[in-house]
């Protein structure tokens, strides 16, 4: 049996800090609320009481938390009022990612997401807070060789295999590094400033003001608008202007620190994608979870010749990124995509060219931005005239828009693969290997059938938007996709029949 291990002590700050971060606004409120309705010795006690019973439960679940590998398993016991055992066996588990924040790096250790088939979205199965970067690697590669032994069959339940679960404190031998992918400091740059999320800092400093509405005086406030507004537009648009370039500032900023030191390594049969300058971060995702990958490109990064890349795997948030998805590749140059690709992932392929959508699909996609703005643009147009007018130049030039789209749609297939790619401002190509496609849909709406056209769409993972659509192909195309699919799927019951 291996010995009991406990988390470094610099968890039971950590875990403190987590719970008063997150405790801050709704203790913040009630002391806002119970000093206009108690008294002043109320901002005193209920502080001091919630602090104090964060630090006690804090200590005693750091003592009361213990782990180990053992037989094929990660073995958990923990609780401070009730004792829980936990048992996850390694070939459950799906993901591990390693991160560093602020507190770690000052003790010189690392945290560990541990993620499994049953966890909720976004949420780690188990988070070991604070243990040291060689235990974290020591617990990654023990539970890789693990899975290995298991998938070719060879854990037996006998002494020997048990003997070789103690010998987890025996120094493994280091693996060779394989590097596929990293970013300059140049790059990481471009990556910051072609990213955008100047809407989502904003948001995010709108949410965070919003927590205090009692305290901020929306009146006056209101007041102070209305003032701006009469000395004049101009003064309003500067201000609006200097606002969007803080953001965007700041959001350069996040992104510098985030995307610092990426590295791509091919580990075995793993993928391990490490980033982060403040907080340090290291995902392992293994490549048989890899359900499909997600090239896109906005109009910047297009006209720069750069991409990015992101891999969708049968998992969660394991980078901080939606459910589902991991990027592979921040930016990079799309000449370089396809030997990425098949260093870390052979069976897929960028090589081959995409099917141009048919001549008459083409007023569909000029006139569909139209359906929207015509009727706005022309009202606006009117009320403003005679300057409004020029509004109406709006309208061929998103119709030019759609023809770009139109220009940009496609889909390709092989013998095991399908690729389907739209859009224009942010063009998305989605590649799918034929075993990993859970549904297709195929479908034709009255307007479409007049024109003999179609809409296919392919899901890899229902329920996180992991889709691929195109719209207005030929019906003869949509046919020979979804035959393409539904020969596998006869084939496949044939086989198992």
């Amino acid at each position: 049996m291996s010995e009991k291990k406990r988390l470094h002590p610099i968890s039971v700050i950590v875990n403190i800090v987590k719970q008063l971060k997150d405790a801050f606004f709704p203790l913040l409120l009630l002391v806002i609320v119970g000093n206009r309705t108690i008294s002043m010795m109320w901002d005193i006690a209920v502080p001091s009481a919630v602090v104090m019973y964060t630090i006690v439960i804090g200590i005693v679940s750091w003592l009361r938390f213990t782990y180990r590998l053992e037989e094929g398993e990660l073995r958990i016991e923990h609780g401070v009022f009730v004792r829980k055992k936990r048992y996850i066996p390694f070939e459950r588990i799906q993901g591990v990612s390693i991160s560093e924040g602020f507190l770690q790096r000052l003790a010189g250790v690392v945290k560990v997401n541990i993620e499994t088939a049953g966890n909720q979205l976004g949420e780690a199965e188990v988070v070991l807070t604070a243990v040291t970067r060689e235990e974290a690697e020591r617990i990654q590669r023990w539970i890789r060789k693990a899975k290995e032994m298991i998938n070719d069959e060879m854990m037996l339940l006998d002494e020997n295999t048990a003997s070789s679960f103690v010998s987890i404190h025996q120094p493994l031998q280091e693996e060779a590094k394989n590097i596929i992918f990293s970013m300059s400091f140049w790059e990481v740059f471009q990556v910051a400033v072609t990213s955008g999320g100047a809407l989502s800092v904003i948001a995010a400093i709108f949410l965070f003001i919003s927590q205090f509405d009692d305290l901020i005086p929306y009146e006056m406030l209101y007041k102070d608008a209305q003032t701006m507004f009469a000395h004049g537009l101009f003064d309003t648009m500067m201000a609006v202007l200097l606002i969007f370039i803080a953001a965007y500032m700041i959001s350069i900023i996040q992104n510098m620190l985030r995307y610092a030191f990426f590295t791509v390594e091919k580990i075995d049969e793993d993928i391990v994608i490490s980033r982060g300058l403040l907080e340090r971060r290291k995902v392992t995702t293994p490549v048989a979870r890899v359900q499909g990958i997600v090239i896109k490109e906005n109009m910047i990064r297009r006209w720069l010749g750069y991409a990015s890349v992101y891999i969708i795997h049968a998992g969660g948030a394991l980078d901080g990124d939606h459910h589902g998805s991991i990027i592979l590749c921040p930016l990079i140059k799309k000449e370089r995509i396809a030997s990425v690709i098949s260093s870390c992932l052979p069976e897929y392929s960028i090589h081959h060219e995409f099917n141009a959508l048919p001549k008459r699909a083409c007023i569909r996609y000029t006139a569909r931005p139209l359906y929207v703005l015509i009727l706005p643009v022309c009202i606006a147009a009117y009320f403003l005239r005679p300057w409004g007018l020029l509004l109406l130049l709006w309208l061929p030039i998103v119709s030019y828009f759609g023809y770009l789209s139109y220009k940009a749609a496609g889909w390709a297939i092989s013998p095991h693969q399908l690729a389907l790619r739209s859009g224009f401002f942010n063009m998305k190509a989605m590649y799918m290997l034929k075993n990993r496609i859970q549904s297709m849909e195929a479908s034709s709406t009255w307007f479409q059938k007049r024109k003999h056209l179609g809409t296919i769409a392919a899901t890899v993972m229902p329920g996180i938007g992991a889709r691929g659509e195109v719209a207005d192909l030929d019906q003869e195309d949509v046919k020979t996709i979804y035959a393409w699919l539904k020969r596998t799927n006869e084939a496949s019951k044939i086989s198992s029949d």
